[in-house]
């Protein structure tokens, strides 16, 4: 997606220069008996900067076909001019074109007809390329200084109008002669004469690099002495560097006329404009890792108009960054080297044969993305035959969803995994084994691809009860057990010596101890502090608020009704009751008759 480059623009200039050279020639001729001499030298780039180019040098060799065709129709007015032509080609070093050189075309049809053929050979190896036998000769670099010293062999100082034209592609990057000796080169050759003419042609495409093209080449024109024709023409070369090639070739067109006095040119009629671009339309993005892919609709109507297209983006004001894709007509684009995770705004513009349409921004801007960064490291919490896995969000990076999987030997295997939608940053794994310890790891997956592994979890041990979960918690509740059961037994020691017949122990918990007196109906009420609900300890209660209802009955069992219903149990038999605000706790419950030393104090 390249603008034609500068030779190929140049050229152009050269076909309409042509063609204003043979339109003028016949009246000029027949006003002018004796014409002055006039000697141009055109130079012709042939540097790898340019040959490497495959649509600039195809593009100017048809230039120069078109040239040479030009020649053989007006050859009549070609003979009829005392003008020679020479024709040079440079790179590293400079060479005449085999038998291009001093061409005198005063009277000699034949000698035009040759100054034809040696435009199409220009022509065919500009259209071969960079051609081993050529890069022998003349090397690949672009050294301006060896083209003026050929050059300078072809004008000879006796010359009334001497000319020399240099095609180029603005850039001298030979290695061994450095830019700085082109200017001394310039005035050794060529700064003492008079008159003399360097007329150097550039074409400023794009107008960020214009000012310093212009500069270099304005230092390198020469205009000095040159006299007027018949025709009164003052000699000028006001402009180095041209817009179009419509303007460069109108300017080449009065400067041979000025310099040989022999191609007179008619005032150009204007042209047919070309058809303007018309604009593309439906301009897609698609995101991708560093990189925006365009697509759009060309207009039917374009059809036949299109040469290229150029699609940039930028991110906010940032600069414009093109795609290097290379001059193409299909309706797509990539652009590279972007930066993931900034938003790009997008353009595309239709190149037309001698102009370029306006840019067509993308409706929405676009993010590059690049694969998610790994989850961060999840947490996880043990459940029975599973684990509660908990994700954080990454927004920002397209995630589409999470997977996540456990191994229970150190990551050697991942046996239990699940996929999720990237809206659930909690997930249940299941069908895991109570008492294994487990690790867990997550990735995240965009449209790009999946992300590297989390860190590892901590380890984690499904269970299915207390003790089973916190084992570390068994020793401890074994102490205290131990305690709580010296407690009970000293406790049951009391009250057989200390209560009557019938009375009733009530253990909550294990930890909560209390006589509920004696009877058929009993009852017991939880204490817990304001606002808690944590139990503290028990007492008697039989009323209404009692937590758990007691009822004794015969064969050393026990009818107890909680919050939940009727349970029956023998004495000493634990069973699970639920308190006025839904707490489930352990209840034992033990009959005791009248202790010894109570039976024998009554007896007395």
């Amino acid at each position: 997606m390249r603008r034609l480059g500068p030779i190929a623009n140049a050229v152009a200039a050269i076909v309409v220069a042509v063609g204003v050279m043979g339109a003028g020639l016949a009246s000029n001729v027949a006003a002018q008996t004796t014409p002055d001499r006039s000697d141009v030298v055109l130079v012709f780039d042939f540097s790898a900067s340019i040959l490497e180019d495959a649509t600039t040098r195809n593009r100017f060799g048809a230039a120069l076909e078109r040239i040479a065709a030009r020649v053989d129709e007006t050859s009549a007015d070609l003979v009829a001019g005392d003008a020679t032509v020479s024709i040079v080609q440079f790179a590293t070093r400079a060479a005449d074109d085999p038998g291009c050189a001093d061409l005198r075309l005063l009277d000699s049809a034949e000698t035009v007809a040759h100054f034809a053929d040696c435009l199409r050979s220009i022509a065919a190896a500009y259209r071969k390329g960079l051609n081993p036998a050529l890069t022998r000769k003349i090397g690949i670099d672009t050294n301006y200084v060896a083209a003026m010293e050929q050059a300078a062999k072809h004008l000879p100082l006796d010359a009334v109008r001497p000319a020399l034209i240099l095609f180029t592609d603005g850039k001298h990057d030979v290695s061994g002669v450095p830019v700085s000796q082109v200017q001394p080169a310039r005035d050794r050759l060529f700064g003492s004469r008079s008159p003399f003419a360097l007329l150097p042609v550039g074409m400023g495409l794009d107008p960020t690099k214009r000012a310093t093209l212009a500069a270099g080449l304005v230092r390198l024109q020469i205009v000095k002495d040159m006299p007027a024709c018949i025709s009164g023409a003052t000699f000028a070369w006001p402009q180095v560097v041209f817009e179009t090639a419509d303007e460069a070739g109108n300017a080449v067109a009065v400067a041979l006329q000025d310099a040989t006095c022999t191609f007179t040119a008619e005032p150009t009629p204007s042209p047919t404009p070309a058809p303007t671009p018309i604009p593309v339309t439906g301009i897609r993005l698609t995101a991708g890792d560093g990189r925006i892919d365009l697509s759009w609709t060309p207009a039917a109507a374009a059809a036949g108009v299109v040469v290229d297209y150029r699609a940039r983006c930028r991110a906010g004001e940032g600069d414009w960054i093109e795609s290097t894709e290379g001059v193409s007509v299909e309706p797509s684009a990539t652009i590279e080297g972007l930066t993931n995770g900034t938003p790009y705004q997008c353009e595309v513009a239709v190149v037309g044969p001698s102009s370029e349409g306006d840019w067509t921004p993308a409706a929405v801007s676009v993010t590059p993305v690049g694969r998610p960064a790994a989850p961060a490291k999840p947490s996880v919490e043990a459940l029975n035959g599973g684990v509660r896995i908990g994700l954080t969000p990454q927004p920002g990076q397209g995630v589409s969803a999470y997977r996540v999987e456990c191994s229970p030997d150190g990551g050697g295997s991942w046996p239990a995994a699940e996929d999720v939608a990237s809206d659930n940053t909690t997930v249940l794994l299941g069908s895991l084994t109570n008492g294994v310890e487990y690790q867990c790891r997550a990735f995240a997956t965009n449209a790009i691809g999946v992300s590297a592994a989390s860190p590892l979890s901590d380890a984690v041990r499904p269970c299915s009860s207390l003790l089973e979960c916190r084992s570390s918690l068994v020793p401890v509740l074994g102490g205290l057990g131990l305690l709580l059961l010296v407690g009970l037994i000293a406790g049951l020691v009391a009250l057989l010596r200390g209560r009557t017949t019938g009375y009733v122990v009530a253990v909550v918990d294990v930890v909560h101890t209390a006589n509920v007196g004696h009877g058929s109906r009993l009852g017991i009420a939880l204490v817990r502090p304001p606002g808690s609900r944590a139990v503290t300890g028990i007492v008697a209660d039989r009323g209404s608020h009692a937590d758990v209802r007691i009822r004794k009955l015969r064969g050393g069992r026990f009818e107890v009704r909680d919050k939940t219903g009727r349970h029956v149990v023998t004495d000493g038999e634990a069973v699970v009751v639920a308190d006025s605000i839904g707490v489930r706790h352990s209840l034992v419950l033990h009959a005791f008759d009248t202790n010894a030393a109570s039976r024998v104090a009554s007896r007395r």
